[in-house]
């Protein structure tokens, strides 16, 4: 890893928890002058939101993109709150929220994109449908251009 100037990458899902995964990312960029660039997917560490309503919608496709915008909205502005944080501690920080598709995809492009040295994935020991699977994991880490490092968050009834 890059000690002058590290570029860390921090996939976050936006809840409580992760805010300990972006103040670690924070803790190893800001020494060195580096930058911490914030990734999400909409819909969570899942394969993002949907293009198509799904079959109970369909009778109302408008009302449903309402919906999808409205929540799109609020998950933006829960990144840029992550961003702000990282930020109001001295780091320079971006962020960036995706909308569609596999959310290892995006990081691979955030990643190489911004040359970072160093790719953090926090992880909460929990039974849930929005858990990373070990296949989209094993995919990041094999195609990643530089170290991922899993981190075990806290769970978010700790908060």
């Amino acid at each position: 890893m890059n000690l002058m100037g590290s570029t860390v990458l921090a996939v976050t899902d936006l809840t409580s928890a992760s805010y300990k995964l972006v103040g670690f990312a924070a803790f190893i960029a800001g020494p060195t002058d580096g930058e911490v660039v914030l990734v999400s997917t909409y819909g969570g560490a899942g394969g993002g939101r949907r293009s198509e309503p799904p079959p109970s919608e369909r009778r109302n496709p408008d009302r449903w993109r309402e919906k999808v915008e409205a929540r799109l909205r609020q998950e933006g502005q829960l990144l840029e709150r992550q961003r702000q944080w990282c930020a109001d501690r001295g780091v320079r920080c971006r962020a960036e929220l995706y909308e569609e598709g596999r959310w290892p995809d995006f990081v691979l492009q955030s990643a190489e994109r911004s040359r970072v040295d160093l790719i953090l994935v926090g992880i909460q020991l929990m039974a849930s449908a929005d858990q990373i699977s070990a296949a989209d994991l094993k995919r990041l880490v094999e195609d990643a251009p530089c170290p991922v490092s899993v981190v075990r968050l806290p769970g978010l009834f700790a908060f």
